[in-house]
Formats: structure tokens, sequence, C-alpha cells
């Protein structure tokens, strides 16, 4: 974009949760998944090959979803996403896994929002 000072690449994402506000637009909460192996001090769920395969990622390179760093933007204003078009869907059963992780730590105090809306 015009003005910024950063390079930009895409990146895949997991939607944790979608939440519609008031004024009509929608909030979305963002983990980040990454190829690069998660800092010990870091809190990470590795995404199965399987999973992989299922939401349409390479397969033969390992990845993690973030847990302890929550994105936040709105879907309406958001400049960062140039394809809003979904890859594809983890099974429930890691979708669970993915929510109840992420909610003990949340619960904790281990998981910090980052704002991306400004």
């Amino acid at each position: 974009m015009s003005g910024e000072t950063e390079g930009r690449k895409k990146r895949p994402v997991c939607i944790a949760v979608t939440v519609a506000k008031q004024d009509g637009e929608t909030v979305v909460f963002i983990l980040p998944i990454t190829t690069q192996p998660p800092q010990a001090a870091r809190h990470a769920l590795e995404v199965p090959e399987i999973e992989s395969q299922r939401v349409g990622l390479e397969t033969h390179v390992r990845k993690w979803i973030m847990l302890d760093e929550v994105n936040t933007d709105i879907v309406e204003r958001s400049y960062v996403w140039d394809d809003r078009k979904p890859l594809g869907a983890f099974s429930p059963a890691f979708t669970a896994k993915i929510r109840v992780t992420l909610l003990a730590l949340a619960k904790a105090g281990a998981a910090k929002l980052v704002d991306r809306t400004k």
C-alpha cells in the first residue's frame, strides 16, 4: 500500500472467531500460521499433515498455529486481505483442540490481542 515502509508477504491464517458488532462491522480474531518453529516460551499447536491437506496448504512443510498472539481486524475495513476466500477448513476435532487450547491460554492471561485495524 502507498506509504508503507515494510514489505508484505501472503500468510495463511486461522480465523478463530468472528463477532458481528451492532454497527454492522465484523470483528475477526485471527491466529497466525507459520512455518517457523515456535520459540520455547511461545504457545503454538503444530498443524498435522492431514489438516494441512484439508485446508489446501503444503503438506511437506511443518506448520504451527500461534496461540499466544491473536490478531484482530475489521473485515469490512481491512486492507490486509487480498483474497478473503477460505482455503478450506480444519476437522472438527482439530478445531476443538485449537479452541480449547486458546481459551485456556486466554483465561491464564497468556494470549495477547494485537489490533490490526490501525
